[in-house]
């Protein structure tokens, strides 16, 4: 029987500059949610938040207010998507757990942005996964997975298929430079690690690869409990 699976969507993939990927992410989850998954989306600021982060910096604007302008233009991606989804999309982007625990009771799909200053998108996502029971938490990032190193700066990175929580800690601490490679933040896979909550990295830029992930295929990496590397979704 179809799930519940939580999805974060790179910024980089879902903004204003990317009108054909938005459609084809329009079409993966209304096809998901006919299938009768039920879907939570999470999408990330890209170059909209980075651009008004900027230039807040250079006009003086504090780090919190700097993080709140972020937060908005990620609930701008969000906007775009959800309104692409109309009518199977709820309206409005929750801006708290307790608002999209709520949206997701509609039987909607749920789209959301950023939530609180110093929390990252990951960071929600994996929030709503733990408030919701998810089934799977779907990365959809700018790599095709989790890689030894950042596969874009280091050309003998290879990718890791399946690995643990500890063991993908241990690629971010020696691996990750911030800002480059988006994974989980060390609270995010804290709290995925918690509750055990199979994760799936994906690379975004081909919306299929979603729902080849929501449907338990062996696309990307997949990142679970040690003594359980088998497969999630579905």
């Amino acid at each position: 029987m179809p799930g519940t699976a939580v999805v974060k969507i790179s910024g980089k993939h879902v903004n204003p500059q990317n009108p054909v990927l938005v459609a084809g992410y329009v079409r993966v989850l209304r096809r998901l949610h006919g299938e009768g998954y039920r879907l939570v989306v999470v999408v990330g600021g890209g170059r909209v938040a980075r651009d008004y982060i900027a230039a807040a910096g250079v006009v003086g604007v504090n780090r919190g207010l700097r993080d709140a302008l972020g937060i908005e233009a990620a609930r701008l991606n969000a906007r775009l998507l959800a309104y692409a989804l109309h009518p199977l999309a709820y309206p409005e982007p929750p801006r708290s757990i307790w608002e999209a625990l709520e949206a997701a009771s509609s039987g909607r799909i749920v789209v959301a942005g950023g939530f609180q200053p110093g929390q990252s998108t990951a960071g929600v996502a994996a929030l709503l996964a733990e408030a919701l029971e998810a089934d799977l938490l779907v990365l959809a990032t700018t790599v095709a997975g989790v890689y030894t190193a950042d596969p874009r700066r280091v050309s003998r990175a290879q990718l890791i298929p399946r690995l643990s929580y500890s063991e993908l800690r241990r690629v971010l601490e020696q691996s990750v430079e911030p800002g480059h490679y988006e994974l989980l933040d060390p609270l995010a896979l804290s709290i995925v690690e918690r509750s055990r909550i199979p994760v799936r990295v994906v690379d975004g830029s081909d919306p299929e690869n979603v729902a080849r992930a929501v449907h338990g295929e062996p696309v990307g990496s997949l990142v679970g409990p040690a003594e359980d590397q088998g497969e999630a979704g579905g």
